[in-house]
Order: C-alpha cells, then sequence, then structure tokens
C-alpha cells in the first residue's frame, strides 16, 4: 500500500512538473509570436522598437512575478504607453547605425588616405554603441526617464558594469547563431530567449542600482 501511494506521488510529481513545463514553453511562444504581431502592427519600422520594449517588460515581470496573468494585456499595455518614446530613441539609434555605416564605407573606399588614428576612433565608437544599444531599451522598459538620460545611464552603467555587458553580448549572439542554425526557433523561442536573458542579466544590475537609490533617500532622512 505505501509502496503503491509513493508511485502515485512520484508519478503525480512528474506529470506536475511536465504541465509547469509545457506551460512555460507554450508563453514563451506567445510572447515570441506577440513581438513578431505587434512589429508587424506598426508596419515593422514603427513597431519594432516598442515591440522589443515590451518584449522585455514582460520578461522582467515573469521572472519577478511569475507567469500568471495576461502576456498579451501586459504587452499591449507597454507597447502603448511606451509607443512614442521608444520610436523616438530608435528614430536615434538609427540615425547612428546609417551614420557609422557610411563611415565605414568611407573606410573601405579611402582606407590608405585614412590616418591611423581616425579607424581606432571609428572602432572604438562602434564599441560604445554596440554597450550603449545593449542597455537602452532594458533601461526603457525599467525606468521613466527622458531619452537624453537613457543614453547617458546606458553609458554609464555599460562601463561600470562591463562583465554585464559582455555577458548580454555574447548571450544574444550565441542565441542568435543556435537560431540561424535552427530557423524554426526564430518564429517562437529566439526573441523570448533573448528577452529572458537580457532581463535576467539586467535585473540584477537594476537592483544593485534601487537598493542604492533607496540607501541613499533613507540616509537623507535620517539626516534631516
Amino acid at each position: 500500500m505505501n509502496h503503491s501511494r509513493s508511485e502515485n506521488m512520484f508519478g503525480k510529481q512528474i506529470v506536475n512538473s511536465l504541465d509547469r513545463f509545457l506551460k512555460i514553453i507554450l508563453q514563451m511562444a506567445w510572447l515570441n509570436i506577440l513581438w513578431f504581431l505587434f512589429t508587424l502592427l506598426g508596419l515593422i519600422i514603427g513597431g519594432i522598437f516598442p515591440a522589443t520594449t515590451s518584449v522585455i517588460s514582460v520578461a522582467r515581470r515573469w521572472l519577478r512575478d511569475g507567469m500568471d496573468g495576461s502576456t498579451y494585456q501586459a504587452f499591449k499595455k507597454v507597447y502603448q504607453t511606451e509607443f512614442r518614446t521608444s520610436n523616438l530613441m530608435g528614430i536615434y539609434l538609427v540615425f547612428l547605425i546609417v551614420l557609422l555605416a557610411f563611415n565605414y564605407y568611407a573606410l573601405l573606399k579611402f582606407g590608405d588616405l585614412i590616418p591611423i588614428y581616425f579607424i581606432f576612433a571609428y572602432y572604438f565608437v562602434l564599441i560604445i554603441f554596440s554597450f550603449l544599444f545593449v542597455w537602452l531599451f532594458p533601461l526603457l522598459s525599467h525606468y521613466d526617464a527622458k531619452i537624453p538620460q537613457h543614453f547617458k545611464n546606458a553609458f554609464i552603467i555599460s562601463l561600470t558594469k562591463l562583465p554585464t555587458t559582455l555577458a548580454i553580448m555574447v548571450s544574444v549572439c550565441f542565441i542568435v547563431y543556435i537560431s540561424l542554425k535552427l530557423p524554426s526557433l526564430i518564429l517562437f523561442f529566439s526573441v523570448s530567449l533573448i528577452a529572458l536573458s537580457v532581463a535576467f542579466l539586467t535585473n540584477r544590475v537594476f537592483e544593485e542600482i534601487d537598493d542604492h537609490v533607496i540607501k541613499n533617500i533613507r540616509t537623507t532622512e535620517t539626516q534631516s
């Protein structure tokens, strides 16, 4: 009798674990599809930036509060709230990308005529831009600030938290590499996996910043 009960308990645990696992997989696939749908809803150019902010925001909520609640409603709310700000930030980023691409073309075409220090400066700017790009949308999904402040914060955090910055870049590159090897992942999991990895790594930094700010406020209040 006891042996039979143990088997039943073990069987239920397996079923419950499989059920949780399948729910996580379905939620991740749904979040991935939402990113594509809302990107298309904004005619791609106008939708990709708020959709990216939304997918990171939902991933942050999952890590903090679990997967309860409507993923669609949470995604839609952030998309609508951050639509304008995300697209303004996107315009700045696209402008910088075009500028970097133009300079790269100039380096290829006139490389022999360009001083070596200019070439080093270009690649230095390219690296800094990559660092900024890593942090801008996580910051936008976590903090309410003006765009110049987001750029400033992204610059400071990317350098002061360099190991985290590099970890994010490596994780994103790895997921993209695997997705290119297994294209079926792109439709169902690539974006949500990237969002979860970015949210996981950036959340720790944001928690440290928030704790530091709270301690400073309490110290100020105590002194006053």
